[in-house]
């Protein structure tokens, strides 16, 4: 007679197995990332086949299975799930896996309900680096989970983020200007935010300034201020300028690539020698302020075409600091959907959960938004899916939904021919040329998808029904 405890194993494999008939976990197409579920009591619920080509174990022999009960029949010298599930937080450790030989390095991430209870362990996986010596390397500080006042947790588990952050907590102790680069979304404001916060002017003002939403003809008036009389409709008292307001502490200027080019010279003159000449004043202002300065474009070319000062870019780029896209940093994606599903069902106050397909196909999915996209879609899906559970299929419809409403802006110019005949075949002949297009412009799907702003899924079903 079977005992009951391996009636209930059998039970929880087969209903992973029911589950898997119908469209249960999918192959992460990101050679490297492993993921591995379990539940609030420790249970396996699902592994990928990523998993188990890095740690040479079959998912049919773990899930239902207890991280306890694999622990003492060493198929691993320990476990980040029993961990994370004792401690009630982000976890990383390297991992033995002694069934196999295998060594890897595992994130556990927990999922709490609106009690605050822990219901879903999601585990990253990744191969065990080495340095040179031969050693196994552990994950470099800062922790992965950065407190920072003004702005609460900034996850940071990748190594490419590690870098960053540690490289702005070193520059925060002194006052040269950092300028920051990548792509719109990547958290540029968050990381000037930690080095403000890490610096000794943190109990100072931190000012947001983007040059971007300041009209070219009244951007030296706004930044420097004006004395009275300086121009028609100026306030006859006349007005400081945002510099000012950020006295003793630190001016983030974003999006500094739109600075007027007359304007440039102004603000290279504010850096060099910390004064500023407010309009209708032949006297210079001393002024105490960091600088801190972001951009989404690549300033060495700006500067390459004449768009931007050569000398202002060498005073803003003493501190580089360089925020790769999300895509390039797979291993921050569960970390930070776990926060801010976290975050949104505690605001919310609802009860909600993510399936482990849901959790894969939130890490295959490239972001071209990058965090803030990331951050949109998960509070998205907390208020809105119908249902406790959210699943693949709801995550997929969402990616697809905010995918068509933008799709391929970048390929309107030069499509060869225009659509005729009425509205529905118009728009299936220009869908498949624009698809056409980005198949010939770039080498993978997962490029094309990212271009066109669709889900790869998206993409396979067009192809399907236009090119075969």
């Amino acid at each position: 007679m079977v005992p009951s405890m391996d009636n209930d194993r059998l039970a929880r494999k087969q209903t992973f197995r029911e589950r898997s008939a119908k469209g249960g976990p999918p192959g992460i197409a990101f050679p490297g990332t492993g993921l591995y579920y379990t539940n609030g009591q420790a249970y396996t619920l699902g592994v990928n086949s990523v998993y188990e080509r890095l740690t040479g174990l079959c998912g049919d022999e773990l899930v239902g299975r207890n991280m306890g009960e694999l622990v003492d029949k060493q198929y691993f010298d320990r476990s980040v799930s029993l961990m994370v599930l004792k401690e009630g937080r982000s976890i990383v450790i390297p991992q033995h896996v002694l069934k196999t030989g295998h060594k890897v390095m595992v994130t556990g991430n927990p999922v709490f309900d609106e009690e605050g209870k822990i219901i879903l362990v999601v585990t990253t996986v990744k191969p065990l680096r080495r340095s040179k010596t031969g050693k196994p390397t552990l994950p470099t500080p800062p922790n992965h989970l950065v407190e920072i006042p003004e702005i609460g947790t900034v996850v940071v588990q990748s190594e490419s983020m590690k870098q960053v952050v540690n490289r702005a907590i070193r520059a925060a102790n002194s006052d040269a200007t950092v300028l920051i680069q990548g792509d719109s979304g990547v958290g540029k404001e968050v990381v000037a935010r930690i080095i403000h916060e890490y610096s000794p002017r943190k109990h100072k003002p931190f000012v947001v300034i983007n040059a971007a939403a300041i009209p070219k003809e009244l951007f030296e008036a706004e930044m420097f201020g004006y004395r009275q009389g300086a121009f028609t409709g100026a306030r006859r008292e006349g007005q400081p300028g945002l510099v000012k307001s950020a006295e003793g502490g630190t001016l983030f200027l974003d999006e500094i690539s739109e600075v007027p080019f007359s304007s440039q010279v102004k603000l290279l003159r504010l850096i060099q020698n910390k004064e500023l000449y407010p309009l209708g004043s032949g006297q210079p202002e001393k002024v105490d302020v960091r600088i801190v300065a972001a951009s989404n474009q690549d300033l060495a070319r700006l500067v390459r075409e004449g768009r931007f000062r050569k000398d202002l870019f060498y005073r803003l780029n003493v501190i580089p600091l360089y925020i790769p896209p999300l895509a390039k940093r797979k291993d921050d994606i569960i970390p930070l959907s776990s926060h801010f599903f976290n975050l949104y069902l505690e605001r919310y106050k609802l009860k909600k959960r993510l399936t482990p397909e849901a959790w894969e196909e939130l890490l295959a999915y490239p972001w071209p938004g990058n965090v803030r996209e990331l951050q949109s879609l998960v509070e998205r899906l907390v208020l809105l899916s119908p249902e406790d559970k959210i699943t693949a299929r709801v995550v997929a419809r969402e990616l697809e939904g905010q995918g068509e409403h933008t799709a391929g802006p970048a390929f309107l110019d030069g499509l060869e021919g225009s659509p005729t005949g009425n509205l529905e075949e118009a728009v299936e002949e220009f869908e498949k040329e624009l698809i056409r297009q980005a198949l010939k412009k770039y080498k993978t799907h997962e490029e094309v998808s990212r271009a066109l702003g669709i889900h790869r899924s998206t993409l396979a079903r067009k192809i399907k029904k236009y090119f075969t």
